[in-house]
């Protein structure tokens, strides 16, 4: 019997591929295994984009609950808060010099804060032992450092003057501040919620989500290639599904499967494809390895009840495929190259446009 979507024995199989998931454990990540970070934004110091990147994937793998975070969230933040560190200097292990230190919160209007904040660290983190300031990059208040604050850099101290840090703690309040629900971080209603609890204004929500829809217009670099106008929507679709759970025989929004994501992503971008990943293997044309343009279907003999093949990615850009790898884990970014994958490649195809 052919499975539906992929096959149900990917999820033993997946879950032996080395070095592939993200782990928790590993702080400043790797971009080709983030969140569909491009390698570079204009504006944007490529350190702190790294820590954006490796705070939504860290996200996505140790709070499951809440789903569709991503660097363009957390850089949107970062634009509004502190104009992405313009005029500061960035180390490797993300530490902020001269430190972020935002205007003293005692209710003067400085700022537009018009509720004084009494000092609640005496001074540890902002230097003011009257009054709180907002420090760091996201510009955390120090009273609920000790909630959201976290070691984002893995050096074993929570600073919300270094990079990593100040963007995992902002992923997690973002979360976290929701309660048990959790937070679907591609529902913009959610979304809004959730940088509402993070600063209690309108404005700044708007500004924000702002700064959000550019960072979301970057298209994607398309490496060998650019594609076709399809691909390219297609990719920037999938995309936005990352961090969302693989569930078999899903078809979004919440979840999905591989071929469901992969059948979705080209129907967004007006091009109807099979549902079932066997059947996707017969459509379009063949292309190899070194042809690979955004969009193109990869296709992978895992294992499985039916006829192989039993898993379908697709290519995003820059040496990275888009994958619903599993049950047990979320839609990820990572590179075509690998030892799990590579082997096990049966073919790619490209959907007719």
């Amino acid at each position: 019997m052919a499975s539906l979507g992929c096959g149900a024995a990917l999820g033993a199989a997946a879950l032996l591929a080395p070095a592939l998931a993200f782990s928790a454990l590993t702080a400043i990540a790797d971009p080709a295994t983030t969140a569909g970070a491009p390698a570079d934004v204009e504006g944007v110091p490529d350190r702190l984009l790294n820590a954006y990147a490796s705070a939504a994937a860290t996200l996505h793998e140790t709070q499951p609950q809440c789903s569709g975070m991503r660097w363009q969230i957390l850089a949107g933040i970062g634009k509004i808060e502190s104009s992405l560190l313009a005029g500061h200097d960035i180390a490797p292990n993300g530490d902020v010099s001269p430190p972020m230190i935002g205007p003293r919160l005692d209710g003067s209007g400085v700022g537009g804060n018009l509720t004084p904040h009494y000092d609640t660290d005496n001074g540890t983190w902002d230097g003011d032992t009257e009054y709180d300031r907002a420090v760091g990059p996201n510009q955390h208040l120090p009273s609920g450092w000790d909630t959201y604050g976290a070691d984002g850099n893995g050096d074993g101290v929570k600073d919300p003057h270094n990079a990593y840090d100040s963007a995992l703690a902002s992923a997690r309040e973002l979360c976290l501040s929701a309660g048990q629900g959790g937070v679907d971080f591609t529902d913009r209603e959610a979304l809004a919620e959730a940088l509402y609890r993070y600063n209690h204004s309108d404005q700044y929500v708007a500004d924000v989500l702002e700064a959000i829809d550019r960072f979301d217009a970057i298209p994607v670099s398309a490496g060998s290639g650019a594609g076709s106008s399809q691909g390219r929507a297609a990719v920037q679709w999938a995309l936005r599904q990352v961090g969302k759970p693989y569930v078999w025989a899903a078809e979004g929004p919440a979840a999905f499967d591989c071929s469901g994501l992969t059948m979705w992503a080209w129907q967004q971008a007006g091009v109807d494809i099979p549902r079932v990943t066997t059947d996707q293997y017969r459509i379009g044309t063949a292309v190899s390895l070194d042809e690979l343009q955004p969009g193109d279907l990869l296709f992978y003999d895992t294992g499985g009840p039916g006829a192989p093949p039993a898993h379908v990615t697709m290519y995003v850009g820059d040496g990275k495929m888009v994958n619903a790898p599993s049950t047990g884990k979320n839609i990820r970014v990572e590179p075509v190259s690998s030892d799990y994958y590579s082997p096990l490649l049966m073919g790619i195809r490209r959907p007719e446009t």
